[in-house]
C-alpha cells in the first residue's frame, strides 16, 4: 500500500509541473537546515511485526525517531530546483519479548543510525505573494556505519533476552517523496512545513531475537525494511544576493 502512496506523490510531481505557471527570473541557490521527526505510521513507514521460534516470540515495533541536517537548494529553471544535503538519521525500535510457557516477558529499546545524501527534484506552485507549494521526488544513498545489539535479564536469574540487528550492506538506497508549503519572508528567510516518505529499495536490517536459559537457546529471525514517514521542517537562510523588483520576490524560486 505504501508503494502506491509513494507513486501517487511522484505522480503529483509531474502533474504539478504540467499545470504550474511560468515565472521569468534567474534561478537562485539557497542553503538551509532541516529537522524531521520520524513518525511510526504503518501505512507508509515500517509496521510492527512478530518473529517466533518454538514457544519464544518477539514483536518488533518502530517508535519515534528523528533526522536532521543541512540542505542545499539549487535553482534550475523558473519552476524547477534541485535539492541535496547531508542528514543524520536515527530510527528507533522497541522489542517486546515473551515466553508464555515460562511466564517471562521483557522489552528493550534501541536505535539504528545512518547518514543520508538525498537528491530530489522540486516543482513549485505560487499560491500567493509569499506562499508557495512544492512537490518533490527523487532518491537517496545511505551509509550504515554499524550493527546494533542489546540484551536484558528479565528475572535477574539465568534467563536472557538478546536482540541484534545487522546491516545488510554498508550502503543502501531509498525512493523519496515530499510535499509541503513554504512561506517566504523579505528579510528573514524561508520557512517550510511538509511531509516526507522514504522507502528503501531493499530491506535495511536483518534482525535476530534470542531467548537464552543456561545452555538452552531459541533464536527467531526477521527483516526490517527501514521505511519512514515524517513531518519535515526546513529553514532557508535569506539570500542577500537576490535582486528585488517592484514587487517582493523572495525565496528559492523567484517570480
Amino acid at each position: 500500500m505504501r508503494k502506491y502512496i509513494l507513486l501517487f506523490i511522484l505522480f503529483l510531481v509531474g502533474l504539478t509541473f504540467t499545470n504550474a505557471q511560468s515565472y521569468r527570473s534567474k534561478p537562485e541557490n539557497f542553503f538551509g537546515l532541516q529537522f524531521k521527526p520520524l513518525i511510526p505510521f504503518g501505512l507508509v513507514g515500517d509496521k510492527p511485526f512478530t518473529i517466533k521460534e518454538g514457544n519464544f516470540e518477539s514483536t518488533i515495533s518502530p517508535t519515534f525517531g528523528y533526522s536532521y541536517g543541512g540542505v542545499v537548494r539549487i535553482g534550475l529553471t523558473e519552476l524547477l530546483a534541485l535539492e541535496t544535503g547531508l542528514n543524520y538519521n536515527r530510527r528507533n525500535y522497541r522489542a517486546d519479548h515473551e515466553v508464555p510457557d515460562s511466564n517471562l516477558v521483557g522489552s528493550d529499546n534501541l536505535g539504528y543510525v545512518s547518514f543520508e545524501i538525498p537528491l530530489n527534484f522540486l516543482v513549485y506552485v505560487k499560491l500567493g505573494q509569499q506562499m508557495y507549494m512544492n512537490v518533490s521526488g527523487g532518491a537517496s544513498v545511505n551509509y550504515n556505519p554499524s550493527n546494533i545489539r542489546s540484551h536484558i535479564n528479565p528475572g535477574g536469574g539465568k534467563d536472557l533476552f538478546i536482540f541484534e540487528g545487522r546491516r545488510l550492506s554498508f550502503f543502501d538506497f531509498n525512493a523519496n517523496a515530499d510535499v509541503g508549503f513554504e512561506y517566504r519572508t523579505e528579510k528573514s528567510g524561508t520557512f517550510y512545513l511538509g511531509m516526507s516518505a522514504r522507502i528503501p529499495f531493499k530491506p535495511t536490517l536483518a534482525v535476530a531475537s534470542e531467548y537464552r536459559y543456561g545452555t538452552h537457546s531459541l533464536v527467531a529471525y526477521g527483516l526490517i525494511d527501514g521505511a519512514t514517514f515524517s513531518l519535515n521542517l526546513k529553514y532557508f537562510f535569506f539570500n542577500n544576493k537576490v535582486k528585488k523588483g517592484p514587487q517582493f520576490q523572495g525565496g528559492p524560486i523567484e517570480q
